[in-house]
C-alpha cells in the first residue's frame, strides 16, 4: 500500500517576470497541486473522513478562479522517450506540460504520481468544464478516489465508471480511455485523434446524459465541437481533424455539417492558415479521385467561411479558389469582384487591342466619348501591374491625339487626361518607376512624356521620395525632355535646402552628370550657394561638381577655399587647382610646404600629402625659387628621409609622414626622370612600409617613359 502523501515546501525557478500569462500560470498551478492531492489522498480515505474533506476546501473556488469565461480543462496522457507526461489544455492559449507548470521539486513529486494515477485509470484525456456545479465537482473528486476505481483497465470496470457517473449527476466532464482512441491506423497527429475520439464519444453518449429532443441534441453537438476546436490554434493539429471528421460523423450530424460547425468556431489567423495549407493541397475541383474529392468539398468550406469574414490578407487567397473554382464569383467581395471584372476586361483588351481602337475612333458623341474613355483607362492600373507600358502608351498617346485636334471631342479628352494626371494612374506609375530597372524607367518615359506638363509634378515627386540615383537621374532626364525649363524647377527645389544631405547631393550629382551648355550657368549659382553651406560635406561635393562644370573658371573659388575651415574641402580645392593646372595654384602649394617644413600647423600637416600628390599634374615645370618640380621632391625627400648610415650628420628637419612620401612617390612616378632612380631604389628596399608598392610603381613608370623615348 502506498504511503500517504504530503505537502512538500520545495521552490522552483521564479517564473519570468515578461511573461503576459504569468498570474494565470501561478493560479493553474495551485490549482493543479490541490486536485492531483485530493485525488491522491481521497484514495486512502472514505468520503466523509476528516483528511479527504481537508483535501476538498476551497478546491471548487479555486477551480472556478481559473477561468475568466465559459471553458474547460484538460489533461492528455502522452507517451514521451522519457516516460509518460501530462498535457494541460484550455485555460492557457496553448498546451503546457504540467512539468513546465509546477514548481519543480513539487512537479518530480507529483507528476509522475498523477500520470500513473490516470495510467491505472487507463485514461488518456480527462476534461472538467467550469459548468461544473459545486456538488458535481465535488462528487467527481469522491469518485476518482474510490478505491473500487483505481484501476478501471477491465471493461466492466470502465461500464462501472461510466453508470456511477451518470448516477451521481456528473455530466460535465469528459475522458477518454486509451481503447477509446481512434484513427490509429491512419497518419495524423496524435494530438487530432485525442480531438477525433472526443468528438465521436462526446457525441454518442449525449443521449445517455440528456434527455432531448432532436434540436436540443444537435446544439449540444455544436457546443462539443466548440469546445473541442476553440482551443486548438495549430493548423497541423486542425487540419487532420478536418480531414478526418467522417470517423465521428453520426446519422443526424454528418461530415460536412462538423466540418463547418470547426471551421465557424476557429480563430481568422488559423483559418488563413488552414486556406494556405489547403492551396498546397493542389485542390482542383475536376479530379475525380476520392481523397482529393474530400480535400475539395472542405476547400469550399473554409473559402465561405473565409469569404464571410473581414479579414486582412485574405484577397490572394480568396482568388486563388475563385482560380480553381472552389468558390462562385458571386460568393466574392464586391471589391473583389470589381478587381477579377477588370481583370477579364484587361486581358479582353489585349486579345481585341486593334478592334477597341477602331471603335473608339468612330466615337463623335463627347459624352459616349467620355464613358469609353472612362472605362478603358481604368484598366491602364491593371496594364501596368502587368508591365504592359506599350498599351498604356497607345491609349494615352490616343486620348492625346483627340485632345489636340480641337474637335467636338477635344472637351471629353482634356477631361480623361486631367483624370490620368491626378488619379490611380499615376501612383502606379510612380511606385514601378521608384523601384523598377532601368528598362522599366525608359518604358515609362515616352508616357510621362506624352502627358507633358502634368506629369512635372510626379517627377518632382520622385526626385523628393527617391533615394536611388538610377531614379532621380532618369526622372531629371525625363523632366527636362517634357520642358527644357524645367531644370528651373528642379533648382527651385535644391534652392530651399529642404532635401537632406545624401538627397542634395544625389541630385547635384545628378544634373552634373547631365550636364547642358544652356542651364550651366544657373546650376553653377545654386552650387555656388551650397559651397558656403554650414555642412562641410555638402560644400566639398558641391565643389567638386562645380569643378566638373566650370573647370578653369572657378580657379579664384578655388584658391579661396585652400583656407576653408574644414580639410576635405581644402583638399577638394587642391585636386581642383591642379587639374586646370592653375599656376598660382602652384605657387601657393609650394609656399604651404615650405612653411609645414619649417613652422608647421595642424591643417598644413593633413594636407601636405594632397599637396605633394598634386604637383605630379603639372609636369616637370621649372620655378623661379627652384630648378624643377622633380628636383625639389627628390631634395625633400634627401632632407627630411632618413635612409644612410651617416643621416645624424644631416641637418634636422621634420620628418615626412609615410602617406606624404607614397605622395611624393605618386608624382615622381608622374614627372620623374632617370635623376628619380636612386630616390626610389631606396624606398622599394624598405619593406612592409605604405610607400614600398608606390615607390616600385613610380620607378617602372619612369622606366617606362625613358623606354618609349628612345
Amino acid at each position: 500500500m502506498e504511503t500517504t502523501p504530503t505537502e512538500t515546501d520545495v521552490s522552483g525557478p521564479a517564473p519570468l517576470t515578461d511573461d503576459p500569462h504569468k498570474e494565470i500560470k501561478a493560479k493553474v498551478a495551485d490549482f493543479l497541486l490541490s486536485l492531483i492531492q485530493a485525488f491522491l489522498r481521497t484514495g486512502f480515505y472514505t468520503s466523509d473522513h476528516p483528511e479527504a474533506k481537508k483535501a476538498k476546501v476551497g478546491l471548487y473556488e479555486d477551480f472556478q478562479n481559473i477561468f475568466t469565461s465559459k471553458g474547460e480543462l484538460t489533461f492528455m496522457v502522452r507517451d514521451d522517450p522519457e516516460g509518460k507526461n501530462i498535457l494541460i489544455e484550455g485555460v492557457l492559449p496553448e498546451s503546457h506540460n504540467l512539468n513546465s507548470l509546477m514548481l519543480r521539486g513539487m512537479a518530480e513529486m507529483y507528476a509522475p504520481k498523477f500520470a500513473k494515477f490516470l495510467e491505472r485509470k487507463d485514461l488518456i484525456s480527462l476534461t472538467l468544464k467550469n459548468t461544473m456545479t459545486r456538488a458535481e465537482f465535488t462528487n467527481f473528486i469522491d469518485v476518482m478516489g474510490e478505491p473500487v476505481f483505481v484501476d478501471t483497465h477491465e471493461k466492466s470496470d470502465k461500464e462501472r465508471f461510466s453508470r456511477t457517473l451518470q448516477e451521481r449527476g456528473i455530466f460535465n466532464i469528459s475522458y477518454i480511455f486509451i481503447e477509446e482512441l481512434l484513427a490509429v491506423k491512419r497518419e495524423i497527429p496524435w494530438r487530432s485523434q485525442i480531438a477525433l475520439s472526443r468528438l465521436m464519444k462526446d457525441f454518442r453518449t449525449i443521449p445517455l446524459f440528456f434527455d432531448l429532443d432532436e434540436e436540443g441534441i444537435k446544439n449540444l453537438r455544436r457546443q462539443i465541437i466548440q469546445d473541442i476546436a476553440r482551443h486548438i490554434q495549430d493548423p497541423h493539429v486542425i487540419f487532420p481533424v478536418l480531414m478526418n471528421t467522417d470517423i465521428a460523423e453520426t446519422k443526424e450530424f454528418k461530415e460536412s455539417e462538423i466540418n463547418r460547425e470547426i471551421i465557424a468556431c476557429i480563430s481568422d489567423e488559423l483559418l488563413l492558415k488552414i486556406s494556405q495549407t489547403l492551396l498546397k493541397e493542389d485542390v482542383r475541383p475536376q479530379e475525380s479521385e476520392l481523397p482529393q474529392g474530400k480535400v475539395v468539398g472542405l476547400a469550399k468550406q473554409v473559402a465561405s467561411s473565409l469569404n464571410l469574414r473581414e479579414i486582412k490578407a485574405r484577397a490572394p487567397i480568396l482568388e486563388e479558389y475563385f482560380k480553381r473554382k472552389l468558390i462562385l464569383f458571386e460568393q466574392l467581395p464586391e471589391a473583389m469582384q470589381r478587381k477579377i471584372k477588370f481583370e477579364q476586361f484587361t486581358s479582353k483588351f489585349l486579345r481585341n487591342i486593334d478592334s477597341f481602337f477602331t471603335q473608339f475612333d468612330e466615337m463623335q458623341d463627347g459624352e459616349r466619348y467620355l464613358k469609353a474613355a472612362r472605362i478603358i483607362t481604368r484598366i491602364i492600373p491593371e496594364l501596368i501591374r502587368r508591365d504592359r507600358y506599350e498599351e498604356v502608351l497607345k491609349i494615352i498617346t490616343h486620348i492625346d491625339r483627340q485632345f489636340n485636334e480641337k474637335t467636338q471631342l477635344s472637351l471629353s479628352a482634356g477631361k480623361i487626361l486631367e483624370e490620368i494626371e491626378q488619379g490611380e494612374i499615376m501612383r502606379e506609375l510612380k511606385g514601378k518607376f521608384l523601384t523598377g530597372s532601368k528598362e522599366i524607367h525608359m518604358a515609362i518615359a515616352p508616357i510621362l512624356v506624352t502627358l507633358r506638363a502634368g506629369s512635372i509634378p510626379h517627377l518632382l515627386s520622385l526626385l523628393r521620395q527617391s533615394t536611388d540615383h538610377l531614379v532621380r537621374k532618369h526622372a531629371c532626364e525625363i523632366l527636362l525632355q517634357v520642358d527644357s525649363s524645367g531644370i528651373n524647377l528642379i533648382l527651385d527645389e535644391l534652392n530651399k535646402r529642404e532635401f537632406a544631405t545624401k538627397s542634395a547631393i544625389d541630385i547635384m550629382r545628378v544634373l552634373g552628370e547631365m550636364k547642358r551648355d544652356e542651364w550651366i550657368q544657373p546650376f553653377a549659382s545654386t552650387l555656388r550657394t551650397y559651397i558656403n553651406h554650414e555642412n562641410p560635406r555638402l560644400r566639398e561635393e558641391a565643389l567638386e561638381i562645380y569643378y566638373k562644370i566650370m573647370g578653369g573658371d572657378g580657379e579664384t573659388l578655388y584658391l579661396d577655399l585652400l583656407n576653408d575651415t574644414d580639410i576635405g574641402v581644402q583638399k577638394r580645392a587642391v585636386r581642383c587647382l591642379s587639374g586646370i593646372k592653375s599656376k598660382i595654384g602652384l605657387e601657393k602649394f609650394l609656399e604651404i610646404l615650405h612653411k609645414a617644413e619649417d613652422f608647421p600647423s595642424d591643417k598644413d600637416l593633413q594636407i601636405e600629402a594632397s599637396l605633394f600628390s598634386a604637383l605630379g599634374f603639372y609636369g616637370d615645370v621649372e620655378m623661379p625659387e627652384i630648378e624643377s618640380l622633380e628636383d625639389f621632391l627628390i631634395e625633400t625627400l634627401d632632407r627630411r628621409l632618413s635612409l644612410g648610415p651617416l643621416t645624424f650628420l644631416k641637418k634636422k628637419k621634420r620628418p615626412l609622414s609615410e602617406g606624404s612620401i607614397a605622395a611624393i612617390c605618386e608624382a615622381l612616378g608622374k614627372i620623374g626622370t632617370h635623376k628619380s632612380h636612386d630616390i626610389l631604389k631606396k624606398l622599394e628596399k624598405h619593406k612592409d612600409r605604405l610607400w614600398t608598392n608606390t615607390a616600385e610603381e613610380a620607378f617602372l613608370k619612369i622606366s617606362e617613359r625613358q623606354q618609349d623615348k628612345a
